[in-house]
């Protein structure tokens, strides 16, 4: 029988960069110190400059991704790079259900065999391949003390990774669900730097019509006022280089931001 993951959705973080080419070989897991609901929210402001790739609900039956794999998501420190953040909904001091650790584990598992990363406890001694949970990494981790100091909770964890493992795995989980790296743009675009004068400002065609003359997109969005996926991303894209609230939805503080930048 296939190995069974947690129903998905797909919510994303801000926070995030580059892996600067870096290979994942660590897979890291967390608790959260918080509710599912209130982690997910908390990872989509962008004030908070922290995220995870996945977060698990507390019984395990709902995963959201919040940063693509390919990405670094922004939970270990100095680890971010070659590693994957897991976080497990709950607190440290009370301890995680038996149905999160399973789902938790059945998780570690399927991107350890996705990244092709041996399943096996990481440490300094092993140039930290395999998996590990967040208080292993220490000061350079950031000097966390989760998921659980008991070693009976995490050997018995460790076992069930192991047996995860050696299950068929799915051939993909969510793939789909979140935006595809955009295109490169088509030969020889250039930003026109010049905004369209019969848009009335602040519409979406407007923001979709001043975003390619900023050349904020890498290829020009359609202007036809629907607020799709990729339009979200240009918006955000222009809120973080003006140093603006992310949440990729053009308000009235990012319209101004625009009409200022398109006029200069």
């Amino acid at each position: 029988m296939t190995l069974a993951l947690p129903t998905y959705s797909w919510t994303p973080s801000p926070n995030l960069s580059s892996r600067g080419g870096a290979r994942v070989r660590l897979i890291v897991v967390h608790d959260c110190e918080g509710s599912f609901a209130g982690s997910v929210s908390w990872f989509t402001q962008a004030r908070s400059r922290v995220s995870a790739h996945v977060v698990l609900s507390e019984d395990g039956s709902s995963a959201v991704q919040m940063v693509a794999w390919g990405n670094k998501a922004w939970h270990a420190c100095d680890f971010n790079p070659f590693s994957e953040g897991i976080e497990a909904a709950g607190f440290a001091a009370k301890g995680l259900g038996a149905p999160e650790w399973s789902m938790l584990a059945n998780l570690v598992a399927w991107r350890l065999r996705a990244n092709g990363v041996a399943c096996q406890r990481a440490t300094a001694a092993n140039n930290w391949v395999g998996f590990c949970q967040h208080v292993d990494l220490g000061a350079a981790g950031g000097g966390h003390h989760d998921v659980t100091s008991d070693a009976g909770v995490i050997a018995a964890f460790e076992a069930m990774v192991a047996v995860a493992f050696d299950e068929p795995m799915p051939a993909s989980w969510g793939a789909l669900s979140y935006p595809a790296p955009a295109p490169a743009a088509p030969a020889g675009w250039q930003p026109s730097g010049t905004l369209r004068h019969d848009l009335v400002v602040g519409s979406m065609e407007w923001v979709q019509a001043a975003l390619n003359a900023l050349g904020i997109p890498p290829v020009p969005l359609v202007v036809d006022g629907l607020e799709g996926a990729a339009t979200h991303y240009a918006v955000s894209s222009f809120q973080r280089r003006n140093r603006l609230f992310v949440d990729g939805l053009a308000g009235p503080e990012t319209v101004a931001a625009l009409e200022k930048a398109a006029g200069a």
